[in-house]
């Protein structure tokens, strides 16, 4: 979706689209999405991400709403940030890092232990 919102900014910028409100609402849902980190199988757990991401859509939400004019300098803005957003999400983080359930490599066993592991097993 990230990518999406990315591709949709570029077309703004390009003129192939004008920046009318239809637009600037899909541009909106996509950043707000991806944002909000929407997960199918848990849709109202949101977990809002501190980093570009959130800037990326505080920028639609400003241009949806007319605080900032669509310009071309602000087009600029918003494929910038949304591009960073879609490709290098955690370049500026204010949330610490996200906390992961899955094992990190170093608490993987040694390769000595591989044995006992395989014998836990049988």
């Amino acid at each position: 979706m990230a990518i999406a919102a990315f591709v949709i900014s570029l077309v703004l910028l390009g003129g192939a689209a004008d920046p009318t409100r239809g637009w600037l609402i899909a541009l909106v849902a996509l950043t707000g999405a991806v944002a909000m980190r929407l997960r199918p199988w848990a849709p109202l757990r949101l977990r809002p991400a501190l980093d570009l991401r959130l800037a990326s859509f505080a920028l639609a939400v400003l241009l949806l709403a007319g605080t900032v004019d669509a310009t071309r300098d602000w087009l600029i803005a918003m494929s910038v940030v949304s591009g960073l957003a879609a490709f290098m999400p955690r370049v500026v983080s204010l949330d610490g890092g996200e906390h992961r359930r899955h094992r990190r490599w170093r608490e993987w066993p040694e390769s000595h232990e591989w044995g006992n592991v395989a014998r836990r097993w049988e």
